[in-house]
């Protein structure tokens, strides 16, 4: 076993095995202890290891408005959800105070900023960020900006971080509304804008922003519908840049208001599909199968009375039960116990509901950007 030089010392492997797993925080301050720990922390070797370590001790990051309607983002120390740390003092300053479009995928945040049009790539606990070119090639010089639908994630063919972004937008010269898609590439700092069949499984569909974590294994998912009636997965291969239309498990659509994309423990996209009548609202968890072919249902929760919407966080292996967290018409986050049928306060009040509240898992990563660094 290779050993370092002087007495004492410890071996090479079983020190670097011990570096892996300690939090973002103290390898920073490590990194001025020598120039081999150095060298060690900006490889991009260890901060993969570190990261799939850091994958296995999974946390929650919860962002919502507050009952004053300020933005809070909330990463919980660990899986009892009582202590945290607040992350939006931390933010950007180029984000400003406005709720942005989120995406979140190996400890890194894109942030989708709609005014004015930023999206930004943020590592907290690195404390680094980069501000991405804007995307502008083959517009008119004169739109209105009314929708956007974003995309974050990892693919392993090049190992590469990659941005899908949609800017629906109205020609002023035409007064007709128009489309742009575009993916960006970290690797390169640049956009490749998508055209004709590239872009053609967006033909009549409006996608919803439901930012869950939904990139697995490569592929993003949104949520799709057509006359608000929710019908499609809309699925992105950041590998070889292409769309998929995948169709809902086989429901009866008039009875169910609508669904949510989640990533489940095992690393598979689930889709929640929720509908409600006298005795509450009620969800159906379906999962995809790996070739994106066909949904299996994995469970119902409910109904559940005074529960407005539930998100598909949920660990099975949480004191040996399913816990999930619920929306309440009273304007609370709380966690519902699946076995016991009991209900957790978080302590944490909202706005209102169905405003600006999205539950996420999160790991420390050392991820570098490369760019920008916040003082």
């Amino acid at each position: 076993m290779a050993t370092r030089s002087g007495k004492g010392d410890w071996p090479d492997d079983l020190l670097t095995e011990i570096l892996l797993r300690l939090p973002v925080k103290a390898i920073i301050r490590f990194k001025c202890v020598a120039k081999t720990w150095y060298s060690l922390f900006e490889s991009p070797s260890f901060a993969s290891q570190h990261l799939s370590i850091s994958k296995k001790n999974k946390r929650f990051l919860i962002c919502h408005t507050d009952t004053s309607g300020n933005l809070v983002m909330r990463l919980f120390v660990d899986q009892t959800l009582v202590s945290y740390q607040d992350l939006f003092p931390q933010m950007p300053q180029h984000i400003g105070d406005e709720y942005p479009i989120i995406c979140i995928y190996d400890g890194l945040l894109c942030l989708c900023n709609t005014k004015p049009n930023y999206i930004t790539l943020w590592n907290p606990f690195t404390r680094e960020f980069r501000l991405l070119p804007q995307c502008n090639e083959n517009m008119p010089p004169q739109i209105e900006t009314f929708g956007h639908v974003i995309g974050f994630g990892w693919d392993s063919f090049s190992n590469d971080y990659k941005v899908i972004y949609q800017r629906t937008y109205i020609d002023l010269e035409e007064d007709i509304g128009k489309t742009h898609h575009a993916v960006y590439r970290m690797s390169t700092d640049s956009w490749r804008v998508l055209e004709g069949k590239d872009v053609e499984a967006f033909e009549e569909l409006a996608i919803c922003n439901s930012d869950s974590n939904t990139c697995v294994n490569g592929v993003y998912y949104w949520v799709a519908f057509k006359i608000l009636h929710y019908h499609k997965v809309l699925a992105f291969h950041f590998g070889n840049e292409v769309f998929q239309l995948i169709d809902w498990p086989t429901v009866p659509e008039p009875q169910y208001s609508n669904g949510q994309l989640c990533r489940l423990p095992d690393d598979r996209i689930s889709l929640w599909v929720s509908h409600f009548d006298e005795n509450g609202k009620s969800n159906d968890v379906w999962v995809l199968n790996d070739e994106g072919q066909y949904w299996t249902k994995l469970l119902s929760i409910g109904p559940l009375l005074g529960v407005e919407r539930m998100f598909g966080f949920f660990n099975k292996k949480i004191n040996g039960s399913i816990k999930v967290f619920v929306e309440a018409i009273s304007e609370q986050l709380l966690l519902y116990d699946h076995d016991t049928q009991e209900f957790k306060d978080l302590n944490i009040r909202l706005r209102q509901v169905w405003d600006c509240l999205e539950v996420y898992t999160y790991e420390e990563s050392l991820v570098a950007l490369s760019r920008d660094r916040i003082l």
